[in-house]
């Protein structure tokens, strides 16, 4: 049997472990990557050296920094002021929380703005009874993960396949060229949100005991009872706009200004070394890292270029450039469910811009289509990191799909009307 064969059953195999739950999520993904290099899909390297990729390194990173703004009290401050304002009513909280969640990550890493989220939602819930934990994690970092898509910097799809189309056609995305298309996703979440999600969330969960979230608890009172140190607080806001400034001035990649912010965070003193061990959500590091063997394992073995062979068969009497992008965005979306959304979009972006060279279209609706697509994806936690992280709400696998269905439908629809009005065929 071919290794791209064997490297897709494996996946299948994972999936089904991951919807069943039978193993623990990270255990899950450590064991596939395991069955890629047992039955010689391919090398040991090639499976777990998604350890030292510069995406785990980017978000442990980016974890620091987090762990950082909550130690010096910058996230704590922004937590008051957001639950001063929404009044001890859920539904405003959850707005306002998203909001602002979304805008911070179109320009500071995600993962650092959900977790600098966690505490403050666990506070509010633990003196108010009527908001539900469950209710207010998986919003916030869906909205975190579309307000990351964006912009150029919000996350690292953007910048994989601008690497891509820059190397296959010579052109690249501009800075604002995803922001149009993206803040109208947004929107269309946040009236999903406050509309017919907030009540279908309600119903998914609403007969599961309540719990604290996985998560240090002397940081959930701090939110409300902590005071701080004004000269670290200056420190951090410091450290934030550099870092800022780094990533809109592209003076160092991404992953790399993330670890001088973490590294600078920790030189000043806004936290220290044995805060980073006692508080790094490590099952969420190991499991994206476990993901990102299996999907270098499936690129390795081929089983990309044998899906992207049969799509190009399927595709190549079809002519319409709308048909072609509808079926190359939905398969961008399906695959990014279950793979990292960078590797979904190095299988499918190839595929669209040779057709688009093809035919003649214009690369860049399917270049930023594709993209928005797969950093869109919210149906697993193996879509996104940041996905992933809200399993230390005790979320069921099942409980993804499920609540995150019905918006992934939505965003397929929007890509579909919106990129197309900014940047046609």
């Amino acid at each position: 049997m071919q290794p791209a064969v064997i490297a897709i059953i494996i996946l299948l195999l994972c999936v089904i472990l991951f919807l069943t739950e039978w193993l623990p999520s990270a255990v899950t993904g450590c064991l596939g990557c395991a069955l890629m290099v047992l039955f010689g899909v391919c090398s040991f390297e090639d499976a777990f050296g998604g350890f030292s990729d510069s995406i785990v390194i980017l978000m442990t990173s980016a974890m620091i920094v987090g762990i950082a703004m909550f130690q010096t009290g910058a996230a704590q401050l922004t937590g008051r002021l957001v639950i001063r304002l929404a009044h001890g009513r859920e539904r405003l909280f959850l707005l306002i929380s998203c909001v602002t969640a979304g805008v911070l990550s179109m320009f500071l890493a995600n993962t650092a703005i959900l977790a600098s989220f966690f505490p403050i939602i666990d506070s509010v819930c633990s003196v108010s009874p009527l908001m539900k934990r469950r209710n207010l994690v998986l919003p916030i970092a869906c909205s975190v993960m579309l307000g990351g898509a964006c912009t150029l910097i919000g996350c690292t799809p953007q910048l994989t396949a601008n690497g891509i189309m820059s190397q296959l056609t010579g052109q690249q995305m501009g800075m604002w060229d995803l922001t149009g298309p993206g803040l109208c996703l947004f929107v269309i979440y946040l009236i999903y949100l406050m509309t017919a999600g907030y009540f279908l969330g309600n119903k998914i969960w609403e007969h599961r005991t309540e719990n604290a979230l996985d998560i240090d608890a002397n940081d959930t009172h701090s939110v409300l009872h902590a005071s701080y140190d004004k000269r670290k607080l200056v420190i951090m806001f410091i450290i934030t706009i550099l870092m800022i400034l780094s990533y809109v001035l592209s003076l160092l990649p991404i992953a790399m200004t993330a670890l001088c912010a973490a590294l600078l965070c920790i030189i000043t003193g806004c936290c220290s070394t044995k805060e980073i061990i006692h508080k790094l959500h490590w099952e969420t590091i190991i499991f994206l890292a476990s993901c990102l063997g299996l999907a270098n394992a499936l690129t390795v073995s081929g089983s990309g270029e044998l899906i992207g062979q049969a799509v190009s068969s399927i595709l190549g009497g079809i002519s319409s450039p709308f048909v072609i992008f509808a079926v190359l965005i939905t398969l961008a979306l399906f695959i990014s469910q279950f793979i990292t959304n960078s590797t979904a979009i190095i299988i499918v972006l190839p595929i669209a811009l040779s057709l688009c060279q093809a035919y003649g279209f214009q690369a860049m609706p399917f270049c930023i289509g594709i993209t928005l697509a797969a950093s869109v994806a919210c149906c697993t936690p193996l879509a996104a990191a940041q996905i992933a992280m809200t399993e230390v709400a005790g979320y069921e696998f099942s409980d993804y799909i499920k609540y995150c269905l019905p918006p992934t439908i939505l965003f397929l629809v929007g890509i579909l009307v919106f990129v197309p009005l900014f940047f046609p065929f």
